[in-house]
């Protein structure tokens, strides 16, 4: 992929954007608004959920975690929008065949969707329960509404978009970048950066909660080298034949 491939890219994408913005802007802000309004009701649950007051300690507080909680939980919803824009991107650098664009897109929102998840039910619930545990008789906590907007949010995001590792991986074999055959000679050193990375990105010490984030992110791992090395093996590209130049024809010879 040389850089005048990628401007290219990148002035298809801004055209379609141009062109369909007039459609995508009025019904983005229109689910914004709607996402907006039950706000309110979703931070309520959350309180209920993991049983813990939130306050807040500014007069602006309450305004900004509405609308920095929409916006969060907008980027969820309309990922598959976004993933899809991206996608025509990739598309349009290296032309692959409609069947395995299908099975990426798909691959896609199921492996963001399943991050979100992951870290709905198993990584948030832990390291809240984890940090909250720390509370004595004479100090209660008291949860900034704010922050826990902001907590909840990176970590809703950051496992949506590590769990998309495994095409991340498979699009820079696409791309010719990455070779999977020589990655997986340093399984070693992978699995290390895995632990540092997990211990970093997890919100509490502890090794339970490293482990549920390390193993699964070095499972995608394997799995975006396995895929890399599909797409290696695979016919993947589309070629028109019509582009193709015609070889000559040699002249019929006459007995």
């Amino acid at each position: 992929m040389d850089r005048s491939s990628f401007i290219k890219a990148l002035k298809r994408f801004i055209l379609v954007f141009k062109s369909k913005g007039l459609y995508i802007l009025p019904i983005s802000l229109i689910l914004y608004i709607l996402i907006f309004w039950y706000t309110p009701q979703i931070l309520n649950y959350l309180q209920q959920k993991f049983q813990q007051k939130f306050v807040f300690f500014g007069i602006s507080e309450p305004i900004l975690a509405v609308l920095k909680f929409s916006f969060t939980i907008f980027l969820v919803i309309i990922f598959p929008l976004v993933y899809l824009g991206l996608l025509s991107v990739v598309n349009f650098l290296v032309p692959l065949k409609r069947v395995f664009l299908i099975l990426l897109f798909l691959l896609g929102i199921a492996l963001f969707y399943s991050g979100v998840i992951f870290s709905y039910y198993i990584t948030l619930p832990y390291g809240i329960k984890f940090l909250i545990s720390f509370k004595t008789e004479s100090l209660e906590p008291s949860i900034s509404l704010l922050h826990f907007v902001n907590f909840f949010s990176f970590f809703i995001l950051i496992f949506g978009l590590i769990f998309e590792l495994p095409l991340f991986l498979a699009l820079l074999v696409i791309l010719r970048i990455l070779n999977p055959y020589r990655v997986t000679r340093y399984r070693k050193e992978i699995f290390f950066f895995t632990v540092v990375i997990s211990a970093v990105i997890t919100p509490t010490p502890d090794a339970i909660n490293m482990a549920l984030l390390a193993i699964p992110l070095y499972t995608l791992l394997e799995v975006g080298l396995f895929l890399g090395k599909f797409l290696q093996r695979a016919n993947i590209l589309w070629v028109d034949i019509q582009r193709e130049p015609q070889r000559d024809k040699l002249p019929s010879q006459e007995a």
